[in-house]
């Protein structure tokens, strides 16, 4: 693959967005260096049930948005400054490790990958669906619901959020899955200049280098203002652990924040990302036992050129490439008491270019915003916090495919020109019915329609035929509109004054994708020519769990029991390397998540008491997750899958334990282990399986002053043999994506 990552250039300008404090809280207005996280076995989290009061200047710190989080009636996870830079950070395997529920399968060790909350994109073999990502509460991704993560730089952002179903509404009821949320660093939590190097296994080499600064006060007119700003630059390189997976990403994450006196901001977001890839290609589960690192073979197909493969011997030399640029602006303005507006628009570009079975080329034109609007005075006497909101979104996606022959584009097969449109509204109070007691309600509506002209080349409109490209052959795809209503209910009781019993029902829904809808090929193996014949798929989902911490904050705990009706359900296949897309009748989604953190024993080695004792923790997450057809699923008269088998693509238990031991010196280690304790099916007819697996890694780091960190890092020091992703119903059973094995990475951070 041809390496175009060259150093970050400021290109056309974009990014997004949004400054928005969490779950109503709105944006902090803050005057000192932010509050130092700190793990949960440190110190747990207090959930107290507090009333939202938005007057004057606000500070909004960890412990307030964990208290807003408190209110919330469903599960949600708060991670911490601290857990995000004591971590490799490469990828979102390594900071939601212990967030049940959640699963992140880096594909070859890159930073793209799986990514479901809840089974919500088992289906999706790459890339994710189900799941809203958010700038600090900006919608980031396509309009029509698509977003790719590799362009997340974990460091820029100093906490991250996640969100289990609609318990958040204005975060994502239109997505079954959840949403996670980046809240990245402002001027008032950075360092003046910050430094940070790791080195390790398979040549990866990953820097950062960030600045960040509040001005002194000065004068606007009449009012007094503040400004900040906060930049981060970054790149890393790998070779990669399988042959040909050689991979290089440079990014950009910048903000500027002027405060005009006590009630409004104006805060610009800037987001550029440039990633170059190889693809190696999956294994069959022969080849991954066989030889791991080996490039993933293809079959031959029977016209010759179709694919960058075409003998049974030669691999395939796919690359991927594409270049991201996001702008936004955020505007908040406290006009009343108690009361608050913010305004956000962004537009975004993105350039891609992929040669799989085709090689294509791709740019997407995005804009969108966020209008809302939060009022917590009270009513009837009661505490309560309203919020209303209107997101509109617009986008443009122009492609071109040619016929890819060893890799580089033949003849013209297809260019097609897609528009989406999305509206939502979504309403929602909770309200404070006895002091240990909110009652949430709300509801949002969301609109989506989807257009495309598609041009195709070749014989009889074929696409996929590498001949002489003859008449083309022109399509108007029907303009397609998919709307839905989705309530919701829930409550929240506190149990003790830091404990919570919560519950939660709700409706989502989601469209499909344009890369569903314009799949190459039916679920028939035929050539599609237009749109998939493709519903939206919708959920009822009703989620019971309990959360709190002890009174002396030894311990903390989150056990959630959910159900999750789906009806639709959008599946994925392989065939013939070749996603396409089909609805299932019913499916279901049931679980249970447990997750936790515990001081064990303080004073095991060093004792003093007055912060010289040393501690030994321990934090837990346990899944276990139940999905099932509901209904038998064909596709053109063939059985994909039969009423009870199991959708393929998770465990049904996972189990993620950590102990960890800090000594007052300031250093600290910690093993933890991933244990897949049951196999799971890789196709719908439950025919083959991925087999469990067992991995042990180690951790450690030492605070030598409180500018100069050391971090050091073994993975899978077993040297096991696993697939670390999966392709789902692949037709020729190439499913496994090989994980890494046995490694090591060492880092240095240093803050001026």
């Amino acid at each position: 693959m041809a390496t175009r990552c060259g150093w970050l250039k400021f290109c056309r300008s974009v990014v997004t967005i949004g400054v928005v404090s969490v779950m109503g809280a709105g944006l902090g207005w803050s005057e000192s260096k932010a509050q130092e996280s700190v793990t949960p076995a440190e110190e747990p989290a207090v959930l107290e049930m507090a009333p939202i009061h938005v007057e004057g200047q606000r500070i909004e710190n960890v412990e307030s948005v964990k208290k807003e989080m408190a209110r919330r009636p469903g599960s949600n996870i708060l991670i911490e400054e601290k857990q995000i830079v004591e971590s490799r950070a490469m990828n979102l395997n390594d900071v939601l490790q212990f967030a049940p529920g959640v699963r992140f399968q880096s594909r070859f060790g890159a930073d793209e990958g799986q990514f479901q909350i809840r089974g919500t994109s088992l289906r999706n073999n790459y890339h994710h669906r189900g799941i809203n990502i958010l700038i600090n509460g900006i919608f980031f991704g396509d309009a029509d619901g698509f977003s790719d993560f590799e362009s997340i730089d974990l460091l820029a952002y100093e906490r991250i959020e996640v969100y289990k179903g609609a318990n958040a509404l204005r975060y994502g009821a239109n997505t079954i899955g959840g949403a996670i949320n980046f809240v990245p660093r402002t001027g008032y939590s950075a360092s003046i200049l910050q430094m940070r190097f790791i080195a390790g296994s398979f040549g990866m080499v990953s820097g950062q280098v960030s600045s960040g600064k509040v001005s002194e006060p000065f004068k606007i007119g009449d009012m007094n203002a503040t400004a900040d700003y906060y930049i981060s630059v970054s790149g890393n390189r790998q070779d990669g652990f399988q042959d040909h997976s050689q991979q290089a990403r440079e990014r950009i994450n910048a903000n500027v924040g002027l405060q005009l006196g006590t009630h409004q901001e104006i805060r610009a977001y800037f987001l550029q990302s440039v990633v170059s890839e190889a693809i190696p290609g999956a294994l069959t589960n022969q080849q991954l036992f066989q030889n791991r690192k080996q490039v993933g073979g293809q079959t031959p197909f029977p016209v010759p050129g179709f694919f960058a493969c075409v003998t049974n011997n030669q691999t395939c030399q796919w690359g991927r490439y594409y270049n991201l640029q996001r702008l936004g602006v955020a505007y908040h303005n406290e006009f009343a008491v108690n009361q608050f507006v913010e305004i956000i628009p962004y537009v975004s570009n993105q350039y891609t270019d992929h040669p799989i079975f085709q090689t294509y080329r791709q740019n997407t034109q995005n804009v969108g915003g966020e209008i809302r609007y939060v009022n917590t005075n009270q009513l009837f006497g009661m505490n309560h916090s309203f919020t209303a909101g209107l997101q509109p979104r617009y986008g443009n996606q122009k492609q071109t495919r040619n016929v890819n022959i060893n890799g580089t584009a033949g003849a013209l097969a297809q260019e097609y020109r897609a528009k989406s449109t999305y509206i939502g509204a979504y309403a929602e109070d909770a309200l404070d019915a006895t002091k240990d007691l909110t009652i949430v309600i709300g509801g949002r509506w969301d609109h989506s329609s989807r257009e495309a002209t598609i041009q195709n080349y070749g014989p009889a409109g074929n696409p996929f035929d590498p001949t002489i490209p003859s008449t083309p052959t022109t399509a108007q795809r029907p303009l397609r509109h998919f709307d839905a209503l989705n309530p919701k209910l829930g409550f929240v009781y506190r149990t003790t004054p830091t404990s919570q019993l919560y519950f939660n029902a709700s409706r989502s829904y989601e469209a499909p994708l344009n890369v569903e809808l314009l799949s190459s090929v039916n679920a028939n193996g035929s050539a599609n020519t237009g749109f998939l014949n493709l519903d939206a798929q919708r959920a009822w989902q009703f989620e019971l769990g309990h959360r709190g911490t002890s009174a002396d904050k030894r311990y903390s705990w989150d056990v959630t029991v959910y159900d999750l009706e789906m009806q639709k359900e959008l599946l994925a296949s392989v065939i013939n390397n070749q996603d396409t897309f089909q609805n299932a009748g019913g499916t279901r989604h049931t679980g249970v998540e447990a997750g936790g953190a515990m001081v064990l024993t303080k004073g095991l080695f060093a004792q003093g008491g007055g912060g010289k004792e040393d501690s030994l923790q321990t934090r837990v997450a346990y899944t276990w997750s139940r999905f099932k057809f509901t209904d038998d699923v064909y596709g053109a008269g063939t059985l994909i899958a039969k009423d009870g088998n199991t959708i393929a693509g998770a465990p049904e238990h996972s189990l993620n334990l950590e102990l960890r031991y800090d000594h007052p010196d300031k250093w600290w280690v910690a093993p933890n282990v991933e244990w897949s304790l049951s196999g799971f099916y890789v196709d719908y007819l439950n025919q083959v399986k991925n087999p469990s697996y067992f991995v042990l890694n180690l951790k450690s780091g030492w605070n030598i002053t409180d500018r100069l960190t050391l971090y050091a890092e073994g993975r899978n020091l077993t040297n096991k043999t696993y697939a670390g992703s999966v392709v789902v119903n692949d037709s020729l059973n190439r499913f496994a994506n090989p994980a890494q094995g046995i490694s090591a990475y060492g880092g240095i951070e240093y803050k001026f």
